[in-house]
């Protein structure tokens, strides 16, 4: 199962961002970050130079149906 953390952006590509900005950050099953997504659920590039705390965990969901992937987005205010 990987997990889905909401996390807030403390350096956005090299940069600080000048309001508060969300993200989301997807981990393996070893715990290991996989992904990160801006706060609209893109995929953004996880070497860009970015710095971030998590803010909490949304929840969990099977690799092999993204559905559940997008639902905890959703759950969020995403999309």
């Amino acid at each position: 199962m990987n997990k889905v953390d909401k996390i807030r952006f403390t350096l956005f590509y090299g940069e600080a961002p000048e309001a508060t900005y969300y993200g989301y950050m997807e981990l393996n099953q070893e715990g290991h970050m996989i992904a990160l997504y801006n706060s609209h659920g893109e995929e953004i590039d996880m070497y860009g130079g970015h710095e971030f705390v998590k803010v909490q965990t949304l929840g969990k969901f099977d690799n092999d149906d993204r559905d559940n992937f997008y639902s905890l987005l959703e759950s969020d205010g995403v999309g």
